[in-house]
């Protein structure tokens, strides 16, 4: 049998999930393991520790970091297609997510069920870009995977809530994106790796377009036009 990795998703579906999808989430058990840490503000574990490492150790191992995308509130960051892990993050939270939003928010109707999203990794350490400031994504609601521990301060601080969140080793942050500004709280000490998603509803966005864009080319278009980058 082949040795599973991050990177063969399709190979061995099954097995993957059952590697890197924790046991609740991976049973679909969401209201087992969803905590609501401030008003709308929801975390919920959803990777494995070995999934976060390997996350980590590709995208430093490919070392396209770059802080070119955003024209407002740039972040280090590398998009999750250029490591061709964006096909496997959009099954990911097809399938364990984006259910959890629509059941918590109630979102109706078949333009949630046609969700895309920018995906993306960003690093924060202290000795390079440690913050950014209060913003608002660009999108409908917006995923945070915290993916390691081995640092200090950090965390996404709602501005208007007054909640810090900081997710790690797995773990999720959901919130809606219009009536949540925040921002990254700096990190003191060692590095802060996150995964995050902005999800957008295709039609409402790309009403016009005449062929369904992948989230890859949502990513490549807002390149210099996205205003807001997340925490």
């Amino acid at each position: 049998m082949q040795d599973i990795s991050i990177l063969n998703w399709h190979d061995q579906q099954e097995a993957w999930i059952n590697k890197y999808i924790v046991p609740g989430t991976r049973s679909g058990d969401m209201e087992l393991v969803t905590d609501e840490i401030g008003p709308e503000i929801y975390v919920f574990p959803l990777f494995t520790t070995a999934f976060c490492q390997e996350l980590i150790e590709l995208v430093e191992e490919r070392n396209e970091w770059t802080t070119s995308r955003h024209q407002y509130y740039p972040t280090t960051d590398v998009l999750l297609y250029k490591l061709g892990l964006e096909p496997m993050y959009h099954e990911v939270l097809l399938r364990f997510a984006h259910p959890l939003a629509r059941k918590l928010w109630r979102l109706e109707g078949k333009a949630w069920q046609d969700m895309i999203e920018e995906s993306f990794i960003a690093r924060y350490r202290h000795e390079e870009q440690s913050s950014l400031s209060i913003h608002q994504d660009f999108a409908d609601y917006t995923f945070t995977v915290g993916l390691n521990s081995d640092f200090e301060g950090g965390g996404t601080w709602f501005a208007r809530q007054k909640i810090l969140g900081n997710p790690r080793n797995g773990h999720c942050l959901l919130f809606p994106s219009i009536t949540h500004p925040h921002g990254g709280r700096p990190t003191t000490a060692g590095r802060r790796y996150i995964c995050v998603s902005f999800c957008r509803r295709r039609k409402l966005y790309y009403p016009d377009s005449p062929t369904p864009k992948s989230s890859a080319e949502v990513a490549q278009n807002q390149n210099t036009t996205t205003q807001a980058d997340t925490v």
